[in-house]
């Protein structure tokens, strides 16, 4: 269950022409700490959990496919099948323009995914890390997560955060079935999502005000947590200060996280705060 946040938040084609236009408050000020906490149980005995699927969603302000796509991932995740069962993560792009707002405030995140999953066109949709519907299309889109949800869940992820100074976030995994799995290969990302932000003026050429689930800070480290890193010590914190920042809505901060085999791209199982 989601703990509310109380106080205070190269292409194949380069398409020249379209010019963003930043939003005038480009505030950087340093409002307060992550604290990240991440525990692992491997002897658990769980025997069951319910499948959370994720899409990492690569879009640009300045992309006019990327509206249509856009919809249809806020459609799914908040209305279709709800955030208890699809999480959304947007990682914007540097194309078809070169300074996209979100991409240039999270650049080097933004950069290991694209160049993780070889992502040439914007918009791409991948489904759990190994599936890329056509984005446009909302019945392709569907039809992956589908599948994806038919998958029984071989772990069991609780991610519960609060926010009283710092923003303190618990991550609680539990092992259900890893036979055949080489956990050497997996590693666990843990994303700092905005999930609504809305700005009077479009920031991008495909008029686009609101935007969604957007990829503000990916912790600790962009290449991910091993797994065994943490089942050989049973539980790592780590104290991010001053991370957040003050031009964000600190209630509208959602964190993200997701069991990856670095191998195969495979995405096992995914946990938010809106859980």
């Amino acid at each position: 269950m989601r703990n509310k946040l109380f106080l205070l938040l190269i292409p194949f084609l380069l398409v020249v022409s379209c010019n963003t236009n930043p939003p005038t408050s480009s505030d950087l000020t340093p409002t307060g700490n992550v604290v990240l906490k991440l525990k692992v149980d491997n002897t658990a005995g769980v025997k069951s959990a319910s499948k959370v699927v994720i899409v990492e969603d690569f879009a640009n302000v300045s992309c006019n496919p990327c509206v249509i796509s856009n919809k249809i991932v806020e459609q799914l995740t908040n209305q279709s099948y709800g955030r208890s069962k699809l999480v959304a993560v947007k990682f914007p792009t540097n194309f078809p323009a070169p300074n996209d707002l979100f991409y240039l405030a999270a650049k080097e995140i933004c950069d290991a995914r694209i160049s993780y999953y070889n992502i040439f066109f914007a918009p791409t949709t991948v489904i759990d890390g190994i599936l890329k519907p056509i984005s446009t299309d909302s019945n392709s889109v569907k039809a992956a997560v589908d599948s994806r949800l038919s998958i029984t869940p071989r772990f069991n992820i609780n991610v519960g955060a609060i926010l009283e100074g710092d923003y303190s976030v618990n991550v609680n995994i539990k092992f259900i079935d890893t036979s055949s799995i080489n956990l050497s290969d997996l590693v666990i990302h843990t994303v700092l999502t905005e999930t609504d932000i809305e700005f009077e003026q479009a920031p991008g050429s495909n008029g686009e005000t609101k935007f969604y689930d957007v990829t503000r800070l990916m912790l600790p480290t962009k290449e991910g947590t091993p797994i065994r890193q943490l089942i050989d010590q049973g539980e790592l914190t780590f104290t991010f200060t001053d991370a957040l920042l003050s031009s964000w809505n600190l209630e509208k901060l959602n964190f993200v996280v997701y069991i990856q085999n670095k191998a195969t791209k495979e995405i096992f199982q995914t946990g938010s705060t809106f859980d």
